[in-house]
């Protein structure tokens, strides 16, 4: 099923106004992809992220990296003994300013690869969705790259959070089934344009092969935009459901975003209808409530357990995820008003569990759809 033209039309390069010095875009790829050496299905994520490009639009400017506040006169004062010591351990207040490329692989094997470029290196059409910047190609239906980081480049440059090896990638997707933006009163924006995107294509890392197919790629894609990440930042998201009815995989999907507007929003697909529960949506009155917190599992393995109950005059929905602690890797985004905030997002692809749509009946409730959940895709992150 393609997308709407609508979603097409949003999915552009669209960051003006009071933005352009204080906000971010983003657009997330998630997808499976078997490795040629071992048979096994492993997660993947690429995106590319802008932070306050008019800010320092010549150079990439990381808020990690302490930088004394000093200059010329200050320092002679220092010199002759004459200048405040707190002054002189005073720390600038930086307002970040880069593009950002980030690839890497979920699970036992969890790697991270970063890279950043000054904004005048972004090139950008105005007339489609197309970016390109180094080797790293995103557009509305390719997407193509390349990262390495040495060894020297993680000891020299903590700041990029970034693990040491080389990445390449070269895909072609298509989105299957979106939502219409989420827009919010605080600022903060969401397109979910691929809640199940089908990708094809292939991913090298470290040597390793990795063959992507629509069968199993069971891929998501979103884009996110606005004055910061939402905060604290909650994700969940799978287009690989089975019907517990049937027994059946089913065409269905679904992801939780938040949080906008103080709860997450829920967006789901079946074969017999669409919920949206956000502020842009169908049901924009309604109750949600949504926590992750460890559980301990088998041979001591600790877990983390997610949940999610949304409901409102017509219907009752209820999300159940467990993912193993030890699969997920942590990822740091610098927010955009700077003073060295750093959001950690905790970030696994492994996650399992049951989705139950029930509606109301008077004072019953009648089970609609359940649905078994593989291969999800979990994101928890707060401020540092």
């Amino acid at each position: 099923m393609a997308i709407s033209k609508t979603t097409l039309r949003k999915n552009g390069y669209k960051l003006n106004g009071s933005f352009k010095k204080n906000g971010l875009i983003c657009w997330r790829y998630f997808l499976n992809a078997k490795s040629t050496e071992t048979g096994k299905l492993e997660t993947f994520f690429i995106e590319i992220l802008v932070v306050n490009p008019s800010v320092s639009p010549q150079q990439s400017v990381l808020i990690q990296k302490s930088r004394p506040k000093i200059d010329a006169a200050d320092l002679q004062s220092a010199l002759m003994g004459n200048m405040d010591s707190k002054l002189q351990n005073a720390e600038e207040d930086v307002i970040p300013s880069f593009v950002a490329i980030r690839a890497g692989i979920f699970g036992s094997n969890r790697k991270q690869i970063n890279k950043f470029y000054a904004f005048n290196d972004l090139q950008i059409d105005k007339k489609r969705f197309c970016l390109q910047i180094g080797e790293n190609l995103f557009s509305s239906d390719t997407l193509n790259g390349t990262l390495t980081c040495s060894l020297q480049d993680v000891a020299k440059f903590p700041e990029y959070m970034s693990k040491n090896g080389t990445i390449n990638w070269n895909l072609h997707y298509e989105p299957r089934e979106d939502f219409k933006s989420v827009q919010t009163s605080d600022s903060k924006f969401w397109l979910p344009l691929g809640v199940s995107c089908a990708f094809a294509g292939k991913i090298v890392l470290d040597s390793v092969e990795y063959i992507v197919s629509p069968k199993f790629s069971f891929g998501y894609c979103d884009k996110l935009w606005g004055d910061s990440f939402p905060v604290p930042f909650y994700h969940l998201s799978s287009s690989k459901l089975v019907s517990i009815f049937s027994g059946k995989e089913e065409e269905a999907c679904f992801c939780v975003q938040g949080n906008y507007q103080d709860k997450v929003s829920f967006l789901c697909k079946t074969q017999k209808g669409e919920f949206n529960f956000s502020p842009s949506g169908k049901f924009r009155k309604y109750e949600a409530v949504a926590n992750c917190s460890p559980v301990p599992g088998e041979e001591s393995e600790e877990k983390l357990h997610w949940t999610v109950s949304i409901s409102n005059k017509h219907y009752v929905c209820d999300v159940d995820i467990f993912c193993s602690a030890h699969l997920m890797l942590v990822r740091d985004y610098e927010m955009p008003y700077g003073k060295h905030k750093v959001l950690r997002i905790l970030s696994g692809a492994d996650g399992v569990g049951e989705l139950r749509i029930y509606k109301k009946m008077k004072k019953d409730l009648e089970l609609i759809h359940h649905f078994k959940i593989e291969k999800a895709v979990n994101e928890f992150g707060n401020i540092e």
